[in-house]
């Protein structure tokens, strides 16, 4: 597979470990782009697709989906290492497993058809660090095509016993090195935290081969993401799940 500027840029970030300059020239300015430069870069690695990440774009826009690869996972109390030149922000999430695909169709997936496809949800910890140095400075569809930031991601408790659960009132909580950054009902941008899922659902356009059956779908962060830059540990719970935990080395 032929990989575009900008996919040669992030999987070579990806391997050193070393965020680069974003230039305008790199830039992606459509969504397929962004999708074929995902793809470029998980072939690139030789990795495989565990998970996604999805939400919506600026100002209510539309759904969007990012992979995270199986070598972004680690382990719910394990470590993972401060990335060179720049610091990561800690975000506390809901997640959920998919018990079986969720092939793109005409006829719109519904929450209760999305709910029944769930095997089980679970508290996760992810950890957002761009691979462009300035990224700010990068486009909303060139993070798209960066994973929008993925790190790295830990699962941690998680319970099949969730239909009671209210979704959109869960206490989320979230210290590091036990300072509280948030603790709080709810959170999620949407209220709803499968929104963002049902919507994708019903527009896929990836080119990773979709939504499938034993994958994970990290559902949005919780708090406002907490910038660290220094070693530490990270505990986040869920009110009816439990808590995840990693550590920042």
């Amino acid at each position: 597979m032929t990989l575009s500027p900008l996919a040669s840029k992030i999987a070579q970030a990806r391997r050193t470990h070393t965020p680069f300059l974003f230039e305008p020239a790199l830039a992606v300015t459509e969504m397929g782009a962004a999708y074929r430069t995902q793809a470029q870069v998980a072939h690139a690695l030789g990795t495989t697709v565990v998970g996604w990440k999805v939400g919506f774009a600026p100002d209510g826009g539309a759904p969007w989906a990012a992979p995270i690869l199986d070598c972004d996972m680690r382990e719910n109390g394990g470590t993972h290492p401060l990335p060179r030149g720049s610091a990561v922000k800690i975000e506390a999430e809901l997640g959920i497993r998919l018990g079986r695909d969720l092939p793109p169709r005409a006829l719109a997936y519904v929450r209760e058809e999305i709910l029944d496809s769930i095997n089980e949800m679970f508290v996760g910890i992810e950890l957002i660090v761009s691979r462009f140095s300035n990224v700010a400075e990068a486009g909303f569809i060139s993070k798209v095509a960066d994973s929008f930031s993925n790190g790295a991601y830990a699962i941690g408790a998680r319970t099949d016993s969730f239909r009671n659960l209210d979704l959109a009132r869960l206490r989320c909580r979230l210290a590091v090195d036990g300072q509280v950054f948030n603790d709080r009902l709810g959170g999620h941008s949407d209220g709803d935290p499968l929104i963002p899922l049902i919507a994708w659902a019903n527009a896929q356009a990836d080119c990773l081969g979709g939504l499938r059956a034993g994958q994970f779908v990290t559902l949005g962060t919780l708090n406002e993401p907490v910038p660290m830059d220094r070693p530490a540990r990270i505990e986040a719970f869920l009110e009816g799940i439990g808590e995840a935990s990693l550590r920042l080395v």
